[in-house]
């Protein structure tokens, strides 16, 4: 008889047992959901971050190229302006001194 008052039981509290059992299989997928839905948008936040990062890097990348000079070509440099300013110097001081001459001259008739 004890065998069979354990089966009234358990078909007594398996409609309950079930309940719980799908109650908490619908709680565990909803948060299944969320936190899947947060993993999605972290992603998404992290991409478009490091989008934003990488397209700051490739403009200070080129703010580097074309404002940093090496001491190399800035002392070439520096020595062609050099080389540039000595020949107007020159032609400047040729050309004044011809004027001069010509206009120290008396004109030819």
């Amino acid at each position: 008889m004890k065998n069979n008052k354990f089966g009234w039981n358990l078909l007594l509290y398996a409609p309950a047992i079930n309940l719980i059992t799908i109650l908490f299989g619908i709680v565990a997928a909803y948060f299944m959901t969320i936190q899947s839905l947060k993993v999605e948008l972290a992603e998404k936040a992290e991409q478009e971050v490091v989008g934003v990062i990488d397209k700051k890097l490739v403009n200070l990348e080129v703010i580097l190229k074309e404002g940093v000079v090496n001491k190399e070509d800035f002392f070439e440099f520096s020595k062609n302006i050099e080389a540039r300013l000595a020949r107007i110097e020159f032609y400047l001081i040729n050309k004044s001194g011809e004027q001069i001459e010509n206009k120290s001259l008396p004109e030819k008739n």
